[in-house]
């Protein structure tokens, strides 16, 4: 296979990673619950496609790549999106985290009010 072919394919697969994780990120933004099942399900779905595209990425060989193709702006887009999916991860992550805390946890405020302080 082509460098250029792997490197699309994977592209294409990190914009759909990124367009589930940002449809997690509404979903928790909006709904303030969980997400639903087929979400999870449809995340659970893209990790073999992810494992395989990584695989395909280790099987590229330097000497391959032709530097008058796109390779390099591939890489460079692939490398951005991926950044992109890392930051929206941990977003959706820490919002679940906050979600799944009892609610007196939620809305601890660890500074005292003005009124509570004695002078």
């Amino acid at each position: 296979m082509e460098p250029c072919d792997v490197l699309v394919r994977h592209l294409g697969l990190c914009e759909d990673v990124h367009a589930l994780l940002l449809e997690e990120n509404t979903w928790l933004k909006t709904q303030k619950t969980a997400p639903e099942e087929s979400l999870i399900e449809r995340k659970k779905a893209i990790l073999p496609k992810l494992d395989e595209s990584l695989s395909n990425l280790k099987r590229l060989q330097p000497e391959l790549f032709s530097p008058f193709d796109d390779s390099k702006k591939l890489v460079n887009e692939s490398h951005s999106k991926l950044l992109q999916i890392f930051y929206l991860d941990r977003e959706n992550e820490e919002l679940l985290l906050k979600l799944s805390q009892p609610v007196e946890r939620a809305s601890f405020n660890r500074f005292a009010e003005s009124d509570q302080i004695d002078e």
